[in-house]
């Protein structure tokens, strides 16, 4: 993550957050329709004997007009734990995946959401996987707190937004201002990532303090706001 003090265009720092909120396998079955584990239904339209557990990889990329599901996962790949077997209720809450940034946000992406039967604990799948859905988007998001749904019409249902990190700002997470009172500046940042000079100061960094009314600027200065020190030779107030 990139670390400055003053507001400038910079790399970006944000976060991709994708909430799962439900998988919707009620029979246990694959996606080619078969049982994913265990011996097949006793007769059609029967769920499966054996439990399907879930386990949901998501892989978010630069942006495709065709998603290409084999292309490697350029903004980031997880996989979560066993989430539960068959179908899933997780909202309100959901299940919060996140992918974090270190570059500006370029407003256009391309996702890929998968549920698979696996019931591997490491933080990938096993050889033994086997499929149960998939759903690809892609489009433009801009970065907001408003989250966009995706999957509502199909057995894997999520949302997704783009937020900046704490200190940084713009719509591509591109801006950064850290609020500071000390000798590099005196401000407060607003809501855009401007700086905003605490009373008493002024200039791009609010680091030039405001003298006491009247001060003759050629022939006094000040260290601190609302005083007046004279240059060797001169006196008054």
């Amino acid at each position: 993550v990139l670390t400055l003090s003053l507001v400038k265009s910079a790399l970006g720092s944000g976060v991709f957050e994708l909430r799962l909120l439900g998988v919707d396998n009620p029979l246990g079955l694959d996606s080619r329709g078969e049982c994913c584990a265990g011996p097949p239904a006793p007769r059609p339209g029967a769920p499966c004997p054996a439990p399907c557990p879930v386990r949901v990889r998501a892989c978010l990329k630069h942006y495709q007009a065709q998603v290409d599901t084999t292309s490697p996962c350029t903004f980031g790949d997880l996989v979560t734990p066993v989430l539960g077997s068959n179908s899933l209720q997780l909202a309100p809450e959901g299940h919060l995946i996140t992918f974090r940034f270190d570059f500006t946000w370029p407003g256009t992406f391309s996702l890929i959401v998968e549920a698979w039967h696996d019931s591997n604990s490491s933080s990938s799948l096993s050889p033994s996987k086997r499929l149960i859905s998939r759903l690809t988007t892609q489009r433009w998001l801009e970065v907001g707190p408003e989250w966009s749904p995706g999957g509502s019409d199909g057995p894997l249902t999520y949302e997704y937004r783009v937020t900046c990190e704490p200190h940084y700002y713009g719509p591509g997470c591109a801006t950064v201002c850290r609020p500071r009172d000390d000798n590099f500046g005196h401000y407060t940042c607003s809501e855009t990532g401007k700086r905003i000079c605490t009373e008493g100061w002024t200039g791009d960094y609010c680091s030039q303090p405001k003298c006491l009314a009247g001060c003759d600027p050629q022939h006094g200065h000040c260290n601190n706001p609302n005083e007046c020190l004279c240059h060797s030779g001169w006196k008054g107030t």
